[in-house]
Formats: structure tokens, sequence, C-alpha cells
């Protein structure tokens, strides 16, 4: 008997949809940077927002000229938290998948005033600049 000869086929798998896995996880990872911006927009001090709009901005560079994104950063800088929530409203339409969170309140909901109460004393601490 002879030896026994195989060949194989390097061919690229695609999902259901047609494109391929690293397009689906690049948008995956893009929806999450977004999802984890909105967050911190919503609930968070503005470092925070600031440090989630870095990440979205550094990992994904076709976002670094998307209007909307430029605007929320100007926002950011100026450490206007509600007016970088509005903004971020108009992201509805493009990127629904970043607001299908259950964190994420209504769209006429503006970021909640971060602070603390003092122990004894009762005074709230702003803690919002």
């Amino acid at each position: 008997m002879g030896p026994d000869i195989h060949v194989s086929s390097m061919t690229r798998s695609l999902p259901q949809g047609g494109q391929p896995a690293q397009q689906d996880e690049r948008q995956r990872a893009r929806t999450q940077r977004l999802r984890s911006l909105l967050l911190a927009i919503q609930s968070g001090p503005v470092d925070a927002a600031r440090l989630a709009f870095t990440a979205l901005t550094l990992h994904d560079g076709e976002l670094n000229h998307h209007p909307v994104i430029a605007r929320i950063g100007t926002a950011l800088q100026s450490s206007l938290l509600p007016e970088a929530w509005r903004i971020a409203q108009e992201l509805r339409t493009p990127f629904p998948l970043a607001f299908h969170a259950a964190a994420l309140k209504t769209v006429d909901a503006e970021p909640a005033p971060r602070g603390f109460f003092g122990g004894f004393s009762g005074r709230m601490f702003d803690l919002s600049a």
C-alpha cells in the first residue's frame, strides 16, 4: 500500500453574517467601550468619564474623527457632564447597542450629583469638580 495523502485547505471561517470574526470582535469591543463611556458620563466623576473617553479614542481610531465623539470630548474637557450626556444621546441612532444596558437611564436623565454626606454633620461634600 502507498502512503496516505491528505490535502487541507487554508480557508477562513466566516460567521453567518458573512463578516470576518475579527470585524465582529472589533464591533463588540467598540460597543463595550461606548457603553463604558456612557455609564461613566452618567454616573461618574468627570475623571472617570475622561478616562473612558481616552480608552475609546485610543483603541478605536475610526471614532477619533466622529463629530459627536469630538463634542463629547470637548464637554468633558470643560467638566460639563450634563452637556456630555446630552450630546451622547445623539449616538443612540448610530450605536444603539451601546445604549442597551439596564444601568442606562432614559434620554432626559442627567448625571446624578456626585458626593457623600459627612459623618455626624450631615453636610454633603461635592466631588463633581
